[in-house]
């Protein structure tokens, strides 16, 4: 008896809530689909299978066209393309870049639907850098096999899809008017001391406004994170960052994949100058000194303004939607090419600070990781 060695089976995710409700927001409240614009669906046939489907019925009420949907990836399908090499041969990957980019010269959205995130491959981030659409990323929840944490992570963004999407982008802009052509200080009490300047800092608005208005109204070219929209939605964010001075300091972080415990960053001259771990030093400095290009410099500055994304207690590590929910701060190092920056590094990392005070032009803006600022 023979046996298929891509063959996979996958759990089926989904989550009880009202799934036409969430499309509805999405195709219409969010993107405001027009009749005839024509639409790319990325998605998992495996997470959520009903929100795929009621968003395609949306498509469809809003005139719109559904050009294709990308079934991107499965267990059998990627270990296939990693045994046949498809991830290692630059010139299949230059033919696949190259055929994806002609589909999006077709399109006008781009909406990326929750995925396992360990199968998304990131080649569409390279496209959004120069087309012309817009897209909503829906990422959802990537803890799926702790079943409880699933389980309150899902019901929190739920939440915190159906929020007062006006008020929300008031505080942002309220926000990015305190932030712009201020001295940034940064204060935690693990030990983070970091100042920089934001001169004349462009910022992404993670609003839930994904309309072509909105977008073309605002974009930077060369940023693929301005064309497209987070869902749940919340942070402000920036990469002109100039003048970085002082201290980077996280508890219980992994660097490359292993624990290091505190994890100690210095800056000066607007460039990382130093960085030490508490455990596995040496791993550490290893690791760092392989790291190629701009990964000495700070790649972007994120705000989170939500107010339905909140930190659970006992469960410090666990950062609910990649740090957008209220007083979150991250802190990217290395490369930002996507959000339209300078930097380019074999090197990305995000540190979070869940407990920081942040003070612009030494009004005070972040306390002890709340938003005070209202």
């Amino acid at each position: 008896m023979s046996t298929n060695r891509f063959s996979s089976t996958a759990q089926v995710l989904d989550y009880p809530c009202d799934w036409s409700k969430i499309a509805n927001l999405i195709v219409h409240q969010s993107l405001k689909v027009q009749p005839g614009e024509r639409v790319i669906i990325h998605a998992d046939p495996t997470y959520f299978p009903a929100l795929l489907e009621q968003v395609r019925i949306e498509i469809v009420r809003a005139g719109a066209v559904e050009l294709f949907t990308a079934m991107l990836h499965s267990t059998g399908l990627e270990a296939a393309r990693r045994s046949l090499r498809r991830r290692e041969d630059p010139e299949l990957t230059v033919m696949e870049d190259r055929a994806m980019a002609d589909l999006f010269d077709l399109a006008d959205i781009y909406l990326w639907l929750p995925t396992r995130w360990d199968w998304n491959v990131g080649q569409t981030e390279k496209i959004l850098e120069t087309w012309k659409g817009r897209s909503i990323h829906f990422h959802w929840v990537i803890y799926p096999d702790d079943d409880d944490l699933f389980g309150t992570l899902s019901k929190m963004y739920q939440e915190a899809l159906f929020i007062d999407y006006p008020a929300l982008t008031a505080h942002q802009e309220s926000l990015i008017s305190l932030l712009r052509n201020s001295t940034v200080n940064i204060n935690e009490p693990a030990g983070t001391d970091l100042t920089f300047r934001l001169e004349d800092a462009h910022f992404h608005r993670g609003n839930g406004d994904a309309s072509k208005e909105f977008i073309n109204g605002y974009a930077r070219p060369g940023s693929a994170r301005d064309r497209e929209v987070e869902l749940p939605a919340g942070a402000i964010r920036t990469v002109d960052i100039a003048d970085a001075h002082g201290q980077l300091v996280c508890a219980n972080e992994t660097f490359a994949g292993r624990p290091v415990g505190t994890l100690t960053y210095q800056f000066n001259g607007n460039r990382i100058i130093g960085v030490e771990s508490q455990h596995n030093n040496d791993y550490v400095q290893a690791m760092w000194n392989l790291g190629t290009g701009d990964k000495d410099r700070i790649g972007e500055f994120n705000l989170g303004v939500s107010p339905a994304l909140i930190m659970l207690p006992g469960k410090e590590k666990v950062i609910p939607y990649f740090g957008y929910g209220d007083g979150v701060i991250r802190i990217s190092l290395g490369d930002n090419k996507e959000s339209g920056g300078p930097y380019a590094s074999s090197f990305q990392h995000w540190l979070f600070l869940t407990g920081a005070t942040l003070t612009a032009d030494d009004r005070t803006i972040v306390e002890n990781g709340k938003l005070v600022d209202r």
